[in-house]
């Protein structure tokens, strides 16, 4: 599996096949960061706010026969791939404040990677269990809109991944709208788990290359 990082919430995943997966494209102009357009057999998307849900970006996004387009709770098999998507809330309020949020487990060259979107409360042990065994968990530690660095920090804990990357925090080039984001600095302020020295745009792993305690990889965009 190639994992690429593309800033804020976005990654881009490749398996050995060569199908490409899209999490959570941004609108440039909300996140201050620009998003080449794209071609991606499968897209995901954690809920419909902007940072997250920028179609638009992804040629045949809005042509669910070019692209499959998963963004309601459920499984999905596409060529090989399963995707699981759990329904989540982007508050800690049952959604009453923010609405609802994806939760996405992908399954691709037998490797299990999470990515929490816009999480915003601590995951129910019968969540956690859904999950399974996670090699790549993508966790938000900015705060403010979803789970605080110290809540991210007891996730991680609690669902103890082979990788974590940090994602959804505030940046150099964040716009006035993500201000209220925590920085990457202040989570690694906070966290006690060993991180990768280097940061990393793009990286591929497999099952032998995921370590047996959770280390904390860092990727620039």
């Amino acid at each position: 599996m190639e994992i690429t990082y593309l800033g804020h919430s976005c990654f881009k995943l490749k398996s050995k096949a060569g199908l490409v997966v899209y999490i959570d494209p941004f609108d440039p102009a909300m996140v201050g960061e620009s998003l080449p357009k794209d071609v991606a057999d499968v897209l995901l998307i954690s809920h419909s706010h902007q940072d997250h849900s920028n179609t638009e970006v992804i040629t045949g996004a809005l042509n669910r026969d070019k692209t499959f387009v998963v963004d309601k709770e459920g499984e999905y098999e596409i060529a090989g791939v399963l995707v699981t998507a759990l329904k989540t809330y982007h508050d800690k309020v049952d959604g009453a404040e923010r609405g609802k949020n994806l939760v996405f487990s992908v399954m691709m060259d037998g490797l299990n990677l999470v990515h929490l979107g816009d999480l915003g409360h601590k995951l129910s042990s019968g969540a956690i269990e859904k999950l399974g065994s996670v090699d790549v968990l993508m966790t938000p530690v900015g705060g403010e809109y979803t789970i605080e660095t110290e809540t991210a920090l007891e996730t991680v804990k609690d669902i103890s991944p082979g990788f974590m990357i940090p994602m959804h925090y505030k940046t150099e080039k964040s716009a006035d709208s993500l201000n209220k984001l925590a920085t990457l600095s202040h989570f690694l302020e906070k966290n006690k788990f060993p991180t990768t020295p280097e940061s990393v745009h793009k990286i591929k792993l497999e099952q032998s290359s995921i370590p047996e305690d959770t280390q904390v990889l860092l990727m620039n965009a």
